[in-house]
This record gives structure tokens, sequence and C-alpha cells, in this order.
């Protein structure tokens, strides 16, 4: 009996499959794939950023109180910035991941904020991962956000601290195309 629950329970873990979907009717950019660069994204993963034009940012709560973002259509631009480390081929729950998104109006040219003012782009860091008690969405307060917009590109320096929890992203720099 203990072989075939084991077996079952075997079967289930491998059987589980994780699917990304991207909602077509937003208007998306992948605008750069990094691998170790060594100005923001942390060795041994992928750091990858987006752009969520005519969008908006809406901050949720779950049932247990915490924050966790939703894009819908919008007069902004969301900014989702990501790192992952990919776990073990065959595991459900081995991949590690982190995120920053905020959001700023798209006729914004130049931001500088700083700790408390953070919460004006919705500055929210997220940890993915099977890491009990850490995983989940933080508001920022801890940092400085830097913005230059032009009508060609976004150059964008985003420093932060999460005290709560551990992070491998301390710092990003990017310039983005429009």
């Amino acid at each position: 009996m203990k072989v075939y629950t084991f077996l079952s329970v075997l079967t289930l873990v491998c059987a589980c499959k994780t699917q990304n979907t991207v909602d077509s009717s937003k208007e998306i950019a992948v605008v750069s794939e990094h691998q170790n660069d060594k100005k923001h994204c942390p060795e041994g993963g992928n750091c990858s950023i987006k752009l969520h034009k005519n969008s908006s940012m809406v901050l949720k709560k779950d049932t247990t109180g915490r924050y966790y973002p939703v894009i819908e259509k919008g007069d902004g631009i969301v900014i989702e910035f990501k790192f992952l480390i990919k776990g073990p081929e065959g595991t459900a729950d081995g991949d590690y991941s982190e995120t920053i998104h905020f959001e700023i109006n798209k006729t914004t040219e130049a931001l500088n904020l700083e700790g408390e003012k953070l919460e004006q782009v919705h500055l929210l860091f997220g940890k993915h991962c099977f890491c009990r008690g850490e995983a989940g969405y933080y508001k920022v307060k801890d940092g400085n956000l830097e913005l230059q917009k032009s009508k060609d590109e976004i150059n964008i320096d985003v420093s932060f601290r999460i005290p709560e929890v551990s992070h491998k992203i301390f710092t990003i720099k990017e310039k983005i195309k429009l």
C-alpha cells in the first residue's frame, strides 16, 4: 500500500506543470533579456523587463491581507522587471524568481522618488518561491527611483532594500526603448 501511495504522489508531482499565458489584448513589449548581466542580474539567473503600455496596476489584497498586482487596461505604463532561476527539471516548485512592478503616467518625463514617496508609483517587490514566510509581494518603502523618459526611451535607475525578507535584486539600471 505504501508503494502505491508513493507512486501516486510521485506521478502527481511529475504531472504538475505551470503554464504562463499572456493576454494578447494588452500591449506588451518584451524589451530586453539579460543573462548574468553584472549591472543588475544576479549570477545564475536570467533577467527580463516588460513594458505594459496603456495599462494600470491595481494593488489587490488576498484573503490573508497580502498585496498582489493586477495589470489592467488604463492610461499609464506599467514596468515589470523579473529575475528568474529555473529549478531542476521535473520539479514542480523548484523555480525562484523576484519581480519589481511600478506604474508611471504616460505623460511623465522625469521622476526622482525616495522612501515613502515610492507609493506614488506603487513600487512593488515580489518574491516567488517555495520559501514559506517570505514568498509574496512587498511595498517598497526603503529605496529610490530615478526615471527619465523621452519619446523614444525610458531610463530607469531603481535601488531598494526589503528588510522583511532576503532578496537577490537590489538595483536595476535599464534603458528601455518605447
